[in-house]
């Protein structure tokens, strides 16, 4: 589908750039193109604690442009000064977020220029309390929008119980590259795994990982209770955890206690998946967003607890299918693990993760965001 013969331009405005966003950016780009639709990725950096997960690329065709930070009290507010790039774009899409100073200038400009503009989001705020003042004003502002690009299904359900049309909200179905973990999985050797075996002096094969931003709502200081428990039941347990953050300091202390616990910071791309083909299950008893997709994809059945603070994108765990969800009880997550991993139940589970993983793919994301656009505008 073409949109006729002059090129459509538009541009996305992003707060920073994490790894994992790398090659849906670069898929979009070129298949946008496709549609004599060029794409221009406006982006800044992080400066605040979550900088710490050391997570940021770049892209070369894209615009890094450093973001003024300003606070008003304990809440931090950014301007992202690209407004030299928008004035021949015929769609500007902005992540939905209270501190993005510019939403409100594209929220109010857009009726009076010639442009349509779009959120892209959770719709709130799933850290905080669904009634907080900061959604209560995000709710307000829903709707300040021509299109939504929804995360996920119960984004766009959301969406519509605040009366926003149906028919202007795209369901991106949010993901990574899945396929890429899918090909790193199948590289690692049976010999690279027993020399991180012996590496970290592990030699049973009850392991579990943590892989992921180490801040308060991920609850390490939960898991690291959970592991001593379960290593009393499973006397060959071993618990790995990659990443870095505010709160890393929790595990590092673990480990300087504890030889049955390893710190081996941040890791990407093949080096961070072998750890996930060493292991038998991943532990995240808190805030579970995309590390899902980690689970299927890597085939090591996530295991987490009921609670509000999870990401949309909790809507692909299957219960007792895919992964498995407890009740937010420690007693009740440490025996879950056990018994997992005593009685070998994972193994029942990685069937589904790998059919999970071939659904949820950046590849089908793109697809949905580019129809998206073209849906938009049409």
């Amino acid at each position: 589908m073409h949109l006729g013969k002059s090129m459509k331009k538009v541009l996305i405005i992003y707060k920073f750039l994490p790894q994992y966003r790398f090659e849906f950016f670069q898929q979009l780009k070129i298949e946008l193109s496709k549609e004599e639709i060029d794409l221009t990725l406006v982006y800044g950096k992080l400066k605040n604690a979550d900088s710490l997960k050391n997570d940021e690329v770049d892209i070369d065709w894209a615009i890094f442009i450093p973001s003024k930070v300003f606070r008003l009290g304990k809440t931090e507010l950014l301007w992202q000064p690209c407004l030299a790039h928008t004035k021949d774009k015929d769609l500007i899409i902005v992540e939905q977020a209270n501190k993005l100073l510019i939403n409100y200038y594209f929220s109010f400009i857009r009726h009076f220029k010639p442009f349509k503009f779009a959120f892209w989001g959770h719709g709130r705020n799933l850290q905080d309390d669904p009634a907080s003042i900061r959604n209560k004003f995000k709710y307000k502002l829903l709707g300040y929008c021509d299109w939504w690009f929804a995360y996920t299904k119960g984004v766009k359900a959301m969406l519509q119980s605040y009366k926003f049309p149906v028919d202007k909200i795209t369901v991106v179905q949010n993901a990574i590259d899945t396929k890429s973990l899918t090909r790193f999985y199948d590289e690692v050797s049976e010999d690279e795994i027993k020399e991180l075996k012996s590496q970290w002096k592990i030699t049973g094969d009850n392991i579990g990982i943590y892989c992921g931003g180490m801040y308060m709502e991920k609850r390490l200081d939960f898991i690291i209770k959970a592991c001593h428990i379960i290593k009393k039941s499973v006397p060959d347990f071993h618990m790995v955890f990659i990443g870095s953050g505010i709160n890393a300091n929790y595990v590092m202390d673990a480990e300087k206690n504890f030889d049955f616990i390893h710190y081996v910071g941040p890791k990407f791309g093949k080096e961070r998946v072998k750890y996930f083909k060493l292991a038998s299950v991943q532990l995240m008893p808190g805030a579970v967003g995309l590390g899902i997709l980690d689970s299927f994809a890597l085939q090591t059945p996530i295991i987490t607890t009921d609670l509000p603070i999870h990401g949309p994108e909790i809507e692909y765990l299957e219960n007792g299918i895919n992964g498995i969800i407890t009740q937010n009880d420690l007693t009740e997550y440490t025996q879950t693990v056990t018994e997992i991993l005593l009685k070998k139940k994972y193994l029942n589970l990685i069937e589904e993760c790998v059919r999970s993983a071939a659904v949820y793919t950046v590849e089908n994301m793109v697809t949905n965001f580019k129809n998206g656009i073209i849906k938009c505008l049409n």
